[in-house]
């Protein structure tokens, strides 16, 4: 029984830094590719024009052929949009309700009167008219009570576009895994008949597991008597996060190539088996059909991401009854530091908005993991939403000013095992 716990902790470490690999190179790709402006873009064409032009079309090849009417490139030009992304660069991944309407007023009516507003909604034949013509009738005559109305339809546009952002996510992860299980010849069933055969190993990978999780611990402690850092410009942050995302990649497969596995085409292992020729070797295995299935099952653990392997493994070791109390595991030489709790600001008379302002959040946070967050950030009780609240947002950032990160108030991948994870193992 213990013997095959330790071979599961194995395969979750496994997992958990091929998962890492497959969350940061598709993090990367949308980074590089502008996926999440892309798909605000195809919402709002589809809000203003009402004509999906690609429903034959997989979803997530629409944003790179939806083409937009001189009403929508008027509403992206309007300077309270245009402003919201640098010059010359893509559409901005997130627009606020109250920005989107404000611009759309202006562009709609040329003016920013109720005159010009009602003139273009005039004809209900349109769908325009159709859909915001009902609206502007009931505001009878207040313009912001209209724009209140245009905001409650474009945040249930958002939370639509939201989900087409998260399945089609969830696509390319399974996609790039299938890759780089390839790739790297990362068999699951060949793993397993390894893991099984040789305990030395596991052993090892057991070790190295438990040592993983207790130096995120050890950097969670670690961080709050960090200097404070200085606030940097949004430039700086999304190139910082760019180059952050290319160094945790490469570390990474590094990482993974070190586990000392029956891992890619070129081991010893293979070298022995491939006969006359390393080709002729490579085209056998592509031909067994127990490979492809080992590498779909290798793929369906990378969809799942890094944070779901390393609580599998924090509850695996609870289960294995191993683990050290938080206090013994830290070295002696690091001197446990003062709890630092950071205090939410009072709920204010603004309403928080819970929209994901980047792909993590979008595609890897869900409910139960942004409770997880509010609490290891300190909010009161009556606080703990589920909803990336402002109150969430503005704690995070403290969060990272006292520990010398750069302060976004977004979540990614390395802060929400900092927070998240450690903080649950510690308790």
């Amino acid at each position: 029984m213990l013997e095959m716990l330790e071979i599961l902790i194995a395969i979750c470490l496994i997992y958990a830094l091929f998962a890492g690999m497959v969350s940061s190179l598709t993090e990367l790709v949308s980074q590089m590719l502008s996926m999440r402006g892309r798909v605000l873009f195809e919402g709002i064409v589809l809000m203003l024009e009402g004509n999906d032009q690609h429903q034959w079309m997989p979803g997530f090849l629409k944003p790179f052929f939806i083409k937009s009417t001189s009403r929508v490139e008027e509403l992206y030009q309007h300077p309270i949009i245009d402003s919201l992304s640098p010059t010359g660069s893509s559409r901005p991944s997130y627009i606020s309700p109250q920005i989107f309407s404000a611009a759309l007023v202006q562009v709609l009516s040329h003016d920013g009167s109720w005159i010009g507003l009602h003139r273009t909604l005039d004809d209900r034949t349109t769908w325009l008219g159709k859909l915001l013509g009902p609206m502007l009738d009931e505001a009878a005559g207040d313009l912001e009570k209209f724009k209140v109305k245009v905001e409650a339809h474009f945040n249930a546009v958002s939370d639509r576009t939201s989900g087409w952002f998260k399945r089609r996510t969830q696509v390319a992860m399974f996609v790039i895994g299938s890759i780089l299980a390839v790739l790297f010849n990362v068999d699951s069933i060949h793993i397993f008949q390894h893991l099984e055969k040789n305990h030395d190993n596991v052993q090892v990978l057991v070790t190295q597991a438990d040592k993983i999780l207790m130096l995120q611990q050890v950097e969670r402690r670690t961080i709050a008597a960090d200097p404070i850092a200085e606030n940097v410009g949004v430039n700086e942050v999304a190139a910082q996060e760019l180059k952050v995302s290319v160094e945790n990649l490469g570390k990474q497969i590094e990482d993974f190539k070190q586990l000392g596995l029956p891992i890619g085409w070129y081991s010893t292992q293979a070298q022995t088996k491939a006969g006359p020729t390393m080709q002729e070797y490579i085209v056998s295995q592509l031909l067994e059909p127990m490979k492809w299935i080992g590498w779909l099952i290798t793929a369906l653990a990378g969809v799942l991401g890094a944070p779901f392997w390393f609580d599998a493994l924090s509850k695996l070791f609870a289960i294995r009854g191993a683990g050290r109390k938080p206090e013994e595991a830290l070295p002696a030489t690091v001197p446990v530091p003062v709890t630092v709790q950071v205090s939410a600001p009072a709920v204010s008379n603004v309403s928080p908005q819970d929209v994901p302002l980047n792909d993590y959040e979008a595609s890897r946070l869900n409910g139960d993991d942004i409770e997880g967050l509010q609490r290891a950030l300190g909010l009161a009780p009556s606080q703990i939403t589920g909803k990336l609240s402002a109150e969430l947002r503005q704690s995070l950032r403290e969060w990272q000013r006292i520990s010398g990160r750069a302060v976004t108030g977004q979540f990614d991948e390395s802060t929400v095992l900092a927070l998240l994870y450690s903080s649950a193992k510690g308790e």
